[in-house]
């Protein structure tokens, strides 16, 4: 569940996280590195908070409560093996309370769902390795997740093809994903030996296509194109749908005999588009664009825009006011509460607004510390004699609000070391 919170639709509520870190705006690029460059493993504690409140759940068929609260501390790792390799990890842990999903059990009198709290735990690990003679580098990653239903692992690699003067570069990428579901249905639906779904396991595989070029000293582009196809299990098994049969002022009882499972279609193709502009105004502000089209197989049609001016306040401290739009179409089979016909049934049919027609907006404030020195030193508890330093601290935070209701708070801490 909480992975699909921050995936669906291509992160229509994605939460920001500090990993796009604003000091890169100071960093010129280097063409030759000397070993000097690479003796220093980094490592980023990252911790994001994000909650949400709206009154369209899935699980009630698009009524009721979206609560959500979401602490999730991670660990970025980048430790460099020589100057042409490195080993990135990252892993942590999403620890969340819904109010929403624990109605898996709605119509219970004393209702405890196993979802009201659960505990996501990931892992990824990425190889990159330039090569010497050509400039051009590769990079192999795979990681894998656990929560209480759905268990996942994924694969993937990249090449990317490097100009000699490092000013452009076209990356092709994949990207391979398992996810195994523990189906669990509504509880009045829960019959023995009964399958509402026929698939437990959901399958993606993305290709991407990306280019960038530096066009002048102020002037940076990159172009992304990709290919995203999901067969399986793309219903949620305790998502709910009421049919023109049910109406949202009948008693529960009533209710509880006209739910139905969602029903989606067990393949979609998704294909975002998307370009980056980044513009240096002048040595200490840089305008940051980005828009993406995005359309898929379900009939949603989406346009994202967004807009961020990292502003360098001292040689130590960047502050970066951002601003993001989204609007979409609704699924073809997208249903509101009571809508879809008990007569003439469709074949595929769902009460998830975030496939609904709506339109969005996020906006927030970033700020970056990293004095040159760092903020402090210490012994490093991993290297005998070495120094290890406190180089950085970061804060982002974000209001997002929805046109059907749905509101979200966003904040992220980063600090960064190294060792």
């Amino acid at each position: 569940m909480l992975l699909g919170i921050g995936m669906t639709g291509f992160s229509q509520t994605d939460k920001n996280s500090l990993d796009d870190r604003q000091e890169e705006s100071r960093k010129k690029v280097k063409i030759k590195k000397s070993p000097e460059d690479f003796k220093d493993t980094e490592v980023n504690f990252l911790f994001n908070y994000y909650e949400q409140d709206g009154d369209h759940s899935p699980v009630t068929g698009g009524m009721g409560t979206e609560e959500l609260d979401n602490v999730a501390p991670s660990f970025v790792v980048h430790v460099p093996i020589d100057s042409l390799s490195a080993l990135d990890l990252n892993f942590g842990v999403d620890i969340y309370s819904s109010a929403s999903t624990d109605n898996v059990d709605y119509f219970e009198i004393n209702k405890s769902s196993a979802s009201s709290m659960d505990a996501r735990v990931h892992f990824n690990a990425a190889y990159s390795h330039t090569l010497a003679n050509s400039g051009n580098a590769y990079s192999i990653l795979g990681g894998a997740s656990v929560e209480f239903d759905v268990t996942s692992f994924h694969a993937g690699g990249s090449y990317t093809f490097n100009s000699k003067d490092q000013n452009r570069s076209l990356t092709i990428d994949g990207l391979f994903m398992n996810d195994t579901w523990n189906r669990i249905y509504p509880v009045e639906l829960r019959e023995p030996e009964k399958e509402w779904l026929k698939d437990d396991v959901r399958t993606t595989l993305k290709l991407g296509l990306s280019y960038s070029q530096v066009i002048n000293k102020r002037l940076q582009a990159l172009f992304s194109a990709e290919v995203v196809s999901q067969s399986g299990l793309l219903s949620t098994p305790f998502h709910r749908v009421f049919f023109d049969d049910a109406n949202i002022n009948d008693d529960m009882a009533t209710l509880r005999g006209l739910s139905h499972v969602e029903q989606l279609d067990d393949s979609r193709l998704k294909i975002p588009i998307s370009m980056r502009w980044n513009y240096y105004l002048s040595d200490f502000v840089r305008l940051k664009t980005f828009y993406r089209f995005y359309t898929d197989s379900w009939g949603i049609s989406a346009h994202t825009a967004s807009i961020e001016l990292p502003m360098m306040v001292s040689q130590s401290f960047i502050v970066s006011p951002f601003f993001r739009y989204h609007t979409q179409t609704a699924a073809d089979d997208f249903y509101k509460f009571g809508q879809a016909s008990a007569t003439n049934t469709p074949e595929f049919y769902t009460s998830d607004y975030d496939l609904s027609d709506f339109n969005s907006y996020k906006v927030g404030i970033g700020f970056q510390y990293s004095p040159v020195m760092g903020i402090g030193k210490f012994k490093s508890p991993f290297r005998k004699g070495k120094v290890a330093q406190f180089k950085s601290i970061g804060l982002r935070a974000a209001y997002y609000d929805r046109s059907d209701g749905l509101n979200a708070m966003l904040v992220s801490l980063d600090f960064g070391f190294t060792f």
